[in-house]
C-alpha cells in the first residue's frame, strides 16, 4: 500500500495528527528499515482497529514503545507499519494495600516510580534506558537490571495482561490480585516474546515497599580476581543485598565519575546496596566492608542520597550513549555466577584481538553479563564479518560452559553475519507452532525473534 494511501486509512482511525508518512517516519527506522507509516492509537479500541487494518491489507508490524530496546532482535523481514504506543501511557489502577497497579503500554517507568512512591511503593523494574523505557517495551523484551538480584524479572512481576493480537483480537490473561492467579500463566507467553505474539495493551504487576533505608558499599579491587573472590564471599553470606554488580576496569571509572567517585585507575569494582531498617542496613555493610577488605581491597566508599541515585543510573544505563554507534556492539551473557570473571576476561581477550575494547557489568548473583564492544583509541575499525565471527567465538566459548550469549544491539550488517539470539535447542519447534497459532501470517515483528520468527 502506499505510504499516503496508508497514512490516510490510519487517520481514519487514529486521526490525522498521530499519524506520519514519508520522510517523517525516519526517527522510526528499524535496522536502517524505515516503515511506509507509524500510527498512535489512543485507546484499546483504536490500538484493535489499527492491527485489524494491518491485517487485511497483509501489513507487517512493529510495535514501538520508547525505542529503548529497538536494537534488540535480528534484522526484520519487512517494515510496513510502526505503531506507536506513546499515548497509551495511563495508570489505570493501584489498589496499595494489595501491592498491586495496572498500567498501560505506553506508561514511562519514571512516570510509574513517582506515583508509587507517593504511596512509599515502586516496582522494581530497573533496565538499560529506564529513564526513557515504558512498561510494555520492559515487558515485552524481559528487560531487567541490578534490581533483578533481589526482585527476579520483569517476568516474575507480572500477574495480569491484556494484548491486542495481530488480527485485532483483545484478550485477557491472569488476574488484578496474585492470589486470584491460577491455571496456565499466559502472561509468561506475551513477557519477553519481543511482540511477535501480540502487542501487549496493559499489565498488571506486583509491587514492593520503599526500604526505609538504602545504602552502597563500592569495593576497588587491584584484579579481577580479588573482586570474584569478594563477591563469592558476600554471596554465600547472610547479607541479604538488593543489588550486587561486578564492574570491570574499563566500565569502572566512567560509572563512578558520575557518582562523584573517584576510582583508582585499572581497578575493578564490586558494589552491593542493602535496603531495609536503619539498624539492619548498617550491620549489613559492616559485613560486606569486612569481606571485601579480607579479599584486598584498596579503596572504598559509601553511597546514599543523590550520589547512590547517580550510580545506580550509570549502572543500569550501561553501556552510555555513544556518537559512533556504528562501531559498537552489545551483548549479554547468561552463565553460572562461577563463570562470570571468565566470561568478562574471555570477552576482553576476544575484543582485543579484533581491535575493539571490551566493557563489562555484571550482575554477579543472576550470572548476567553485559558487554560493550567499541573501537579502541587509535584503531583501524575491523569489518563487520570479523566482529561477527568473534562474536561467534565468544558464543562457542559460553556454550562450553552451558551459558548462552545474545547480541543486544549492533550495526545491521553486523547482524547479517550472526544469530543475534543464538541456539535455544528442542525450544525452538514449540515456538514455532507459537507464532503460527498467535500470528499465523507472520505480521508482528517478522524475522526479528528467535529462529526468524
Amino acid at each position: 500500500m502506499h505510504s499516503e494511501h496508508l497514512a490516510g486509512r490510519l487517520a481514519g482511525i487514529v486521526g490525522a495528527d498521530h499519524v506520519l508518512a514519508a520522510e517523517s517516519c525516519a526517527p522510526y527506522t528499524v535496522d536502517d528499515r524505515v516503515a511506509e507509516a507509524v500510527a498512535f492509537p489512543g485507546d484499546a479500541q483504536e490500538l484493535s482497529a489499527v492491527m485489524t487494518l494491518a491485517s487485511a491489507e497483509g501489513l507487517s508490524v512493529i510495535p514501538w514503545g520508547s525505542g529503548t530496546q529497538i536494537g534488540l532482535g535480528g534484522v526484520p523481514a519487512k517494515v510496513d507499519l510502526v505503531v506507536g504506543l506513546t499515548r497509551l501511557n495511563r495508570i489505570i489502577d493501584h489498589e496499595p494495600g494489595d501491592l498491586t497497579a495496572t498500567f498501560q503500554a505506553g506508561t514511562l517507568l519514571r512516570e510509574i516510580q513517582a506515583s508509587l512512591h507517593r504511596s512509599g511503593q515502586f516496582l522494581p523494574f530497573d533496565p538499560a534506558g529506564h529513564e526513557r523505557a515504558t512498561i510494555g517495551g520492559i515487558l515485552a523484551t524481559n528487560s531487567s537490571g541490578p534490581w533483578r538480584h533481589r526482585y527476579g524479572t520483569a517476568r516474575d512481576l507480572v500477574i495480569g495482561i491484556r494484548v491486542v493480537h495481530a488480527d485485532g483480537t483483545i484478550t485477557r490473561g491472569g488476574a488484578k490480585v496474585v492470589k486470584s492467579v491460577s491455571g496456565y500463566d499466559m502472561n509468561k507467553l506475551y513477557v519477553g516474546s519481543l511482540g511477535t505474539l501480540g502487542i501487549i495493551l496493559e499489565a498488571t504487576v506486583r509491587l514492593y515497599p520503599l526500604p526505609a533505608v538504602e545504602r552502597t558499599w563500592i569495593a576497588l579491587f587491584p584484579t579481577g580476581e580479588a573482586a570474584a573472590c569478594a563477591l563469592a564471599q558476600i554471596l554465600h553470606s547472610p547479607v541479604v543485598c538488593t543489588r550486587i554488580e561486578l564492574l570491570s576496569s574499563v566500565a569502572a571509572q566512567p560509572i563512578g565519575e558520575q557518582a562523584g567517585c573517584r576510582f583508582p585507575e585499572r581497578s575493578v569494582a564490586v558494589a552491593v546496596s542493602v535496603g531495609s531498617v536503619l539498624e539492619a542496613v548498617d550491620s549489613q555493610i559492616a559485613v560486606i566492608e569486612q569481606l571485601c577488605r579480607q579479599e584486598g581491597a584498596v579503596t572504598e566508599f559509601l553511597l546514599e542520597g543523590n550520589a547512590q541515585d547517580s550510580f545506580w543510573k550509570a549502572v543500569c544505563d550501561f553501556p552510555a550513549p555513544s556518537g559512533n554507534a556504528r562501531s559498537r556492539v552489545t551483548l549479554k551473557a547468561s552463565v553460572l555466577p562461577t563463570d562470570v570473571l571468565d566470561t568478562i576476561c574471555h570477552a576482553e581477550t576476544t575484543a582485543h584481538r579484533l581491535g575493539l575494547e571490551s566493557a563489562a557489568i555484571a550482575e554477579a548473583g543472576c550470572g548476567i553479563v553485559r558487554l560493550c564492544w567499541a573501537g579502541a583509541p587509535g584503531a583501524a575499525e575491523p569489518d563487520p564479518i570479523t566482529i561477527a565471527k568473534g562474536i561467534d567465538d565468544l558464543r562457542s566459548r559460553v556454550a562450553r560452559r552451558g551459558g548462552s550469549l545474545v547480541v543486544l544491539s549492533a550495526p545491521p550488517e553486523i547482524k547479517a553475519g550472526v544469530d543475534v539470539w543464538g541456539p535455544v535447542g528442542t525450544a525452538l519447534p514449540l515456538m514455532q507452532a507459537l507464532k503460527r497459532q498467535f500470528d499465523p501470517h507472520g505480521r508482528l515483528n517478522p524475522g526479528r525473534f528467535v529462529g526468524g520468527i
